[in-house]
């Protein structure tokens, strides 16, 4: 069995209320019949890739994907809109999302999509996703920048702690971070725009790491789950340094290269020498499969995993048992496959 745990849907009535806006997230109708999404800081081919879950399920088939959990993510920019225009979109999604789960319970979970301009608002939303039958979450990475930040999330995690679920920190804006909603706004990034916003969207991610990993902010949580998109971003590649820095600086400290194992991450969109580097610190009990599908090719990242140096149970583990054990609290079918 194969889980995917970072792939992305947009139900036709979500997709609807995006034609109708004129800022991101909006989608625009191009010449010859296709659409194009605008994010926050990208554009994206809208295609049925994203709004066909029968032609999703055949893929799958094909792909050798038995399951897949399913996010509007943060980087769509939707709910870092004003609570106005989030909550809609929102409460759309997820009761869409919940129906596409009762009709699939084995093969498809979802996560809650939440107005984070209004933490009461997203709490009674998290609180009637879980009620839907949503397995949790998905969170702005940008959220984890610091702790200060990452405390605005408190009565989420307390919540989520009493209710259950999961929560996945995929790369986004906060609401407070959203400079392109105002009139005039400059193009972010014009220089080399796609390779500058992946190399900042890592080191976010990698910032959101030492958030979750080198503070105290997840103790005491024991009641719901958390993983983290792509590969932890920036810290594998420096944590050797970091090491290096308490060795010389404050010997009797603990190392941070010791502290990678708390948190679970997806390894979405990379290939085999990323993942085999990142398996070193991260280890691979604690890496998930993620495609970021329909954004980037599952086949691709799926090969990459099993062309590692990994031993067969560690490839097994990404690609089902580190899944099945994360996220069958939430997601009974998993246990029962």
């Amino acid at each position: 069995m194969t889980i995917d745990v970072h792939t992305h849907y947009f139900p036709e009535p979500v997709a609807d209320m995006f034609r109708s806006r004129t800022k991101a997230p909006w989608i625009e109708r191009v010449s010859g019949g296709g659409e194009r999404l605008h994010l926050p800081v990208n554009v994206l081919a809208f295609t049925e890739d994203y709004l066909d879950m029968d032609a999703r399920l055949a893929f799958m088939d094909r792909m050798g994907v038995d399951a897949q959990l399913l996010s509007l993510a943060g980087l769509f920019g939707a709910d870092s809109l004003p609570v106005e225009e989030a909550q809609p979109i929102c409460e759309t999604f997820n009761t869409e999302a919940a129906a596409l789960h009762r009709s699939h319970p084995e093969r498809f979970a979802c996560l809650a999509a939440l107005p984070f301009a209004d933490m009461d608002t997203a709490l009674a939303e998290y609180r009637r996703g879980r009620e839907l039958g949503l397995a949790g979450a998905v969170l702005p990475m940008n959220f984890f920048d610091s702790l200060e930040q990452a405390e605005r999330l408190r009565p989420l995690f307390d919540l989520a702690e009493a209710l259950g679920g999961h929560l996945f920190l995929h790369p986004g804006p906060r609401p407070d971070q959203r400079p392109d909603l105002k009139a005039g706004a400059p193009a972010p990034f014009s220089d080399n725009g796609v390779y500058r916003s992946s190399l900042e969207v890592q080191n976010k991610v990698g910032q959101a790491m030492v958030t979750l990993l080198m503070t105290d902010f997840l103790d005491g949580y024991g009641n719901l789950t958390v993983h983290v998109a792509n590969l932890a971003g920036t810290l594998p590649a420096v944590v050797e340094r970091l090491d290096h820095l308490v060795i010389t600086r404050d010997p009797d400290a603990p190392m941070p290269s010791s502290m990678m194992k708390r948190v679970a991450v997806d390894c979405s969109s990379f290939g085999t020498e990323t993942i085999e580097f990142a398996a070193k610190f991260i280890g691979a009990e604690h890496i998930l499969l993620g495609t970021d599908c329909p954004i980037f090719r599952t086949d691709r990242t799926i090969s990459g995993i099993e062309a590692t140096r990994l031993s067969a149970p560690e490839k097994q583990a990404i690609l089902h048992g580190n899944a099945v054990r994360l996220l069958s609290g939430v997601w009974p079918a998993l246990g029962e496959s």
